[in-house]
């Protein structure tokens, strides 16, 4: 989540400038212009970083690219700061495109007037509920900026600018940060998260009021296949601060039962990241009070997940454990699935009760078998067939496998399979903690769609969306955290990522060398305690080695000062 602890400042860089302070004669070649700094310690409270014309006409054009970063309904008023007279700029509600790749080029200038070209690419939008449109295909982008000033010591003014506004990319990954909103998948007691950006400097107030407004809009179209908003459609909202308590109130008109109340105070809890104790008013009334604490299981992510940093792995077809002091044994009191074993193991799955799904390689193919801890497993009779791979626990009564290049959930009381129609030549499963997004990878490339499960336990999924838009050769995807995935794939000489769900971030894993990873299992960040988009331990397969990601490159796992030989590597959430 975002702000449960403070989040440091964005690390301060400094450039140098290409133009000297004089400017250049019309007459001379263009020249290109770095970026202006930022003094981002400054922006690290809740005092907005401020962004102004000056006397350099590079400088100036660097400003105004970050100026409409802010309060949505300053957004003009920041952005005629820069213009020497009242202009047009494309209206809020269309968002703003993100400009990557960014160069300004200063064409011509003389004491009073300067022409500058700024070319990059528009690789997406900032909407005005948060989200984050980016294109598959980067539109180009060239642009002429005018400015004039009256004298050689007067700052400049902006007289002819593109109508439509842009805002540095760069700067929008520095200056906004996680805002999910989490809404109620179906009746259950559970939310899932759609993932939005806010931004950071906004006051306490404002920035309840914006999300509050993002909430009573719903679910984005991806969410909304999987997840309800508790919210009726026509409510509004404020957000108080009452004698020091936080206070959320609805105008909704008609009267809610318990349930709704309930799963009305989880979202704004989770969504608001409302720590400390608030009070939820409707129409009037004051009808429940609590903090986010009071509705933490309604996360699938288990509370001290943090503090469990086990992961597991086959290895001489049994299930081992990496533990959390870093030591690699096949026997374990707390964790009885350790030590498991049968001829022929190739997967497993744990899920949160101890129950064991197995894909175990027979005569005739590979067949699923699953059983609670300590018990003989039993072979699943399903109509499957004899090519399995990744079972992944879906509730107490399903697993997902992918059977012949097809995701398939058996239901174990009834025997029955069902389809999921996400693709035909699927390599690579992983299914979210909340059990509503399913990751995979199909082609070499990732992909997330969005499932829904009835009152029945019948399960659909969405149409995909790739995630990692430039990711190729992609060998297996993990959840880093309820936003992110690590995908395990090309990128130039890049190998190993973790990429938000809406494509708008991608971090490198630097210090991979020339390893190709075959597999991976990580449990995902706290969506509570950690300001981080990544979950300890991260286990990696290289070339039958178990590998632990560290925050910069590879650790090679030893036992007995032997590298660790495994495959499948997995983790439990308990």
């Amino acid at each position: 989540m975002r702000r449960r602890t403070s989040l440091a400042a964005a690390a301060a860089f400094s450039v140098t400038w290409a133009l000297a302070a004089c400017g250049i004669p019309s007459g001379k070649s263009p020249e290109v212009i770095g970026d202006a700094p930022s003094d981002f310690d400054a922006a690290s409270g809740t005092t907005p970083e401020e962004f102004l014309p000056t006397n350099d006409a590079g400088e100036t054009v660097q400003n105004y690219l970050k100026a409409a970063a802010g309060d949505a309904e300053g957004r003009n008023d920041r952005l005629l700061a820069f213009t020497e007279a009242e202009q047009e700029f494309s209206d809020a509600s269309s968002g703003m495109d993100l400009l990557a790749d960014k160069s300004i080029t200063l064409e011509s200038e003389d004491s009073v007037s300067a022409v500058l070209e700024v070319t990059g690419s528009i690789v997406g939008r900032y909407l005005p509920d948060g989200s984050v449109l980016m294109h598959s295909v980067p539109r180009q982008y060239a642009e002429k900026f005018i400015l004039e000033r009256e004298g050689f010591s007067e700052a400049w003014a902006i007289t002819e600018k593109p109508e439509q506004v842009v805002l540095d990319y760069s700067y929008f990954t520095q200056s906004y940060e996680r805002a999910p909103l989490y809404f109620q998948a179906g009746l259950k007691d559970l939310l899932v998260p759609d993932l939005r950006w806010i931004y950071r400097d906004l006051e306490p107030e404002a920035e309840r009021l914006l999300l509050l407004g993002w909430l009573i809009q719903g679910p984005s179209d991806f969410t909304s296949f999987s997840a309800r908003n508790a919210i009726p459609e026509g409510a509004s909202a404020k957000s108080p601060n009452v004698d020091g308590t936080v206070q959320v109130e609805f105008a909704i008109g008609e009267e809610l039962d318990g349930d709704t109340v309930e799963a009305i105070a989880a979202q704004v809890a989770w969504s608001l990241g409302l720590e400390s104790e608030f009070a939820l008013v409707i129409d009037g009334e004051n009808v429940r009070e609590g903090s986010l604490g009071d509705w933490r299981d309604w996360n699938a992510i288990p509370n001290e997940l943090r503090l469990q940093q086990n992961g597991y792995f086959i290895a001489d077809e049994r299930v081992w454990e990496y533990t959390t002091d870093q030591q690699v044994t096949d026997t374990s009191t707390d964790h009885l699935w350790v030590g498991f074993g049968v001829d022929g193991l190739r997967q497993v799955a744990v899920d949160a009760g101890g129950q064991i799904a197995a894909i175990v390689a027979g005569p005739d193919g590979d067949v699923l078998q699953v059983g609670a801890v300590g018990t003989t497993t039993r072979e699943v009779t399903a109509e499957l067939g004899g090519d399995l791979s990744d079972p992944q626990w879906l509730g107490a009564d399903a697993v997902l496998v992918i059977d012949g290049g097809m995701p398939k959930a058996v239901y174990l009381n009834s025997g029955s399979v069902q389809e999921l129609s996400v693709g035909t030549d699927v390599t690579s499963i992983a299914i979210a903690a909340d059990g509503r997004r399913l990751a995979y990878v199909e082609d070499g490339l990732a992909w997330v769609a969005a499932v829904s499960v009835d009152a029945d336990g019948n399960i659909q999924a969405s149409a995909p969306k790739q995630i990692g838009l430039d990711i190729t050769e992609v060998a297996d995807v993990a959840w880093s955290s309820e936003n992110y995935l690590w995908i395990a794939g090309q990128r130039d000489n890049e190998k190993l990522f973790r990429v938000a769900l809406d494509n708008s971030r991608t971090e490198v894993q630097d210090g991979i060398g020339g390893l190709v990873i075959d597999q991976i299992a990580a449990n995902p960040a706290d969506p509570v305690e950690s300001t981080l988009n990544r979950g300890e331990p991260v286990l990696v397969v290289s070339g039958g080695i178990l590998y632990r990601v560290q925050n910069v490159g590879l650790d090679a796992v030893v036992a007995d000062d032997q590298q660790v030989q495994a495959t499948a590597p997995f983790m439990v959430l308990q």
